[in-house]
């Protein structure tokens, strides 16, 4: 029966329990060896306290199914010993398939230990009968939360038919329902901010800026709860720790005052020995937020920018061409003096393109016809350069800079920070940029000046030349509020740090496998994917065919004024010049 039963568990490796002789259990070893499963026997004669290090190198599995064969048919020997192994070392999991013989089903149940029974825990008790043995399924969701001890008739099995089952439905199907069992679940909370209960934090649509992550996790749970047929009991957990606010949390669940959490905390590796992931379920981001304000820089090519280059070839091109053909027709005007007729044509054509007039008409129908071709050339080049500066000036959208701390610390803006408990340990990772910003830019400011409330640094932020951290949950309602489009569409944001949140779980904890199960419904359902844009932060709308006509600012202007000063040092110069060689050398 014993061999039966775990081929049909699919067990690669058994460990045997009875207290039969040698050639008993030699025999019992040989039916497994005929098909190839690998078997340990172990006589329960032998069982006591000092042979426990000896239990524990026989029940280890290795990740692989290990099948536990317990023959409780024997009067006058102690399970507890085997029983009290198993649950301290927790062997009632998935990985571990047991099987328990006995005589009468509630005296062998009476012989359990169900302290660390879970809703995966995989014991079948096999009772004899006239024709064989009658299999019953038993498990405990969580003896710790008030959980009964289930049995089910799960089948049976004769030497004729062999193992035969009745419960066609998967364990997980037939184990979902807790029963009104009430869990634990913590809340990372800062009461002392708030005179309200948590239920109504939790459920608060008005503090979704500052607690939307643990709104929306506990929402998930709510659905989770409806699908389980579980209630919550929640237990505020307050974190006091700067460095790391979630640490409380991971302290409730060693103490096992937690069973669940509902604030999403970041998956680290080293927190595996404290909790268990469930499942990821909030992404979240830090970035410092500034302005890319296109005004405040000086723009040295935005009087060139209208036109492509190419078409200022063209028009170069054009210009010399024109000079070119009044030089050959201006001689119909008298004019026969080559440096005259030169000067003119280039004055002219010069003239004609910067809308200043024309120092000299053409008396001929030649001339005026090549006149009036240069005056309409004149007239649609300079259509389309203004009509290029006023899209560009109405369009006034600098250049935004590249998602790099790198490239922020070589900038000239102001950094500061909100005080937050992660920043620090944020600032302290191993990785390239975050080095080199904080050698060249964080390291070098006075601790005074690093740190600013939320809404002082994002007031700093509108007025530009500041990047300030934090976490998009809460700056983007501030800025949706308070900011204008045109500031909003001005917003640059330099990432310091992107990570998916996890659901977490106390460590082995008996609910872990059925949560992963609910959250991946979740996931399915889309629940989980509804809830989140309903609880996280919106980002602030940018209109992109926003038009808006602002101020030349003195910087934009500042080519142009450089420009004037240089053609009149230049012009000065050369009438200085033409001066002096006039009275030195007089014709």
């Amino acid at each position: 029966m014993a061999r039966d039963y775990f081929l049909y568990k699919d067990v690669s490796n058994v460990v045997g329990f009875s207290c039969g002789g040698l050639e008993s259990n030699v025999k019992f070893a040989r039916t497994f060896n005929e098909v190839f499963v690998l078997t340990s026997m172990c006589n329960l004669e032998s069982m006591n306290e000092s042979s426990i290090h000896i239990l524990r190198k026989l029940l280890q599995n290795n990740y692989r199914n290990l099948g536990i064969y317990v023959d409780a048919r024997c009067e006058g020997h102690n399970y507890t010993v085997i029983y009290y192994e198993a649950t301290k070392s927790f062997l009632f999991d998935e990985t571990h398939k047991w099987l328990i013989l006995g005589r009468k089903l509630d005296d062998t149940l009476s012989l359990l230990n169900d302290d660390s029974f879970g809703v995966v825990t995989d014991i079948t008790i096999a009772i004899e009968t006239d024709t064989g043995f009658d299999l019953y399924d038993v498990y405990n969701p969580c003896k710790a939360r008030g959980g009964s001890l289930n049995v089910t008739v799960l089948g049976y099995w004769t030497e004729k038919s062999g193992v035969a089952i009745r419960l066609k439905q998967s364990k997980y199907e037939r184990r979902f329902n807790l029963h009104g069992m009430k869990l634990r679940v913590g809340v990372l909370l800062p009461r002392k901010f708030y005179n309200l209960s948590t239920e109504v934090i939790v459920l608060n649509q008005d503090m979704k800026a500052k607690y939307g992550r643990s709104q929306f996790l506990y929402t998930i749970l709510l659905h989770m709860a409806d699908l389980f047929n579980f209630t919550m009991e929640i237990v505020e957990v307050d974190p006091r720790k700067r460095q790391d606010n979630s640490a409380p949390m991971f302290v409730a669940f060693q103490k096992k005052t937690v069973d669940i959490s509902a604030s999403p905390i970041v998956m680290k590796a080293d927190r595996l020995r404290s909790g268990d992931i469930i499942g990821p379920v909030w992404p979240m981001r830090s970035c410092f937020l500034f302005r890319t304000i296109a005004s405040a820089n000086m723009k040295t090519k935005q009087f060139l920018k209208p036109l492509n280059i190419k078409v200022w070839y063209v028009v170069l091109c054009t210009i010399i061409i024109s000079a070119s053909i009044l030089v050959i027709l201006i001689r119909q005007e008298g004019i026969h003096s080559v440096s005259e007729g030169y000067n003119i044509c280039i004055l002219l054509t010069i003239g004609a393109l910067s809308q200043q007039g024309s120092v000299f008409v053409p008396m001929h129908y030649a001339g005026r016809i090549a006149f009036i071709h240069i005056m309409l050339f004149s007239v649609l080049i300079l259509n389309y350069y203004s009509a290029s500066i006023v899209s560009d000036r109405l369009k006034n959208m600098g250049v935004k800079m590249n998602d790099s701390l790198i490239s922020l610390a070589d900038s000239q803006l102001k950094v500061a920070a909100e005080p937050t408990p992660y920043i620090r340990s944020f600032l302290q990772t191993p990785e390239k940029e975050i080095r080199y910003f904080n050698a060249k830019r964080w390291d070098k400011l006075p601790e005074s000046k690093r740190y600013l409330p939320l809404t002082e640094g994002l007031n700093r932020v509108a007025k530009g030349g500041l990047a300030y951290h934090t976490s998009i949950e809460s700056a983007y309602p501030y800025i949706e509020r308070h900011f204008h489009p045109r500031m909003i569409c001005e917003l640059t944001e330099v990432h310091l740090f992107r990570a998916v949140l996890a659901l977490w779980g106390r460590h082995r904890s008996p609910f872990t496998p059925l949560f992963r199960i609910g959250l991946t419904k979740m996931y399915d359902m889309g629940i989980r994917r509804r809830q989140l844009k309903f609880w996280s932060a919106r980002k602030p709308f940018c209109p992109k065919n926003m038009l808006i006509a602002e101020p030349l600012s003195i910087y934009e202007a500042a080519p142009v004024f450089v420009f004037i000063g240089i053609a009149a040092a230049l012009s000065l110069v050369i009438c200085i010049t033409e001066n002096l060689v006039y009275w030195l050398w007089p014709r």
